[in-house]
């Protein structure tokens, strides 16, 4: 009877750590960017962003939210300062970047395919911060803001806590 109650023991713990192996592996295997996952290779970010379930949104709605970073811990980024369409038709969220505790921040324009609402923020997923850095500082010329009642799709995802 003890012999019985050993191995069903042991049967359990393999079970166990067969189990904690299985969860520690689906956790790896997930993206560092909580909000959603940067377009695989060979895939732009307009099909990328198709695969988001893109909601219809006022362009008012989006100025002023804040705008996380693209990493696990989900800094604030920014805000968006204005929603665009650049000389070649897409669709810019201008963010502010960079900076110290508010200073020497400068806007880039971000596609708003790369981005997805997450609750009330949005999050940048197509691009790291690193990638982010070496955007050039938004100049308005060629731009055309968009009138704050003009409907616009962006993606959703989940809020990673």
């Amino acid at each position: 009877m003890v012999r019985g109650d050993l191995n069903a023991m042991a049967s359990l713990r393999v079970l166990f750590v067969c189990g904690m192996v299985a969860v520690a592996g689906a956790a790896h295997a997930q993206s560092n960017t909580p909000g959603g996952m940067p377009p695989p290779p060979g895939m732009s970010l307009t099909e990328s962003a198709a695969m988001r379930f893109p909601q219809p949104v006022r362009v008012g709605d989006l100025i002023g939210r804040e705008v996380l970073r693209p990493v696990e811990s989900q800094d604030v980024l920014g805000r968006v300062r204005r929603v665009v369409r650049d000389a070649s038709g897409q669709i810019m969220v201008v963010v502010d970047f960079g900076g110290f505790l508010g200073f020497d921040r400068r806007p880039i324009a971000v596609p708003v395919d790369a981005m997805v609402l997450v609750g009330q923020d949005m999050e940048i997923v197509a691009f790291t911060p690193k990638q982010l850095q070496q955007f050039p500082t938004f100049a308005p010329f060629g731009a055309t803001d968009l009138a704050d009642d003009t409907i616009i799709k962006v993606g959703l995802a989940k809020p990673s806590h």
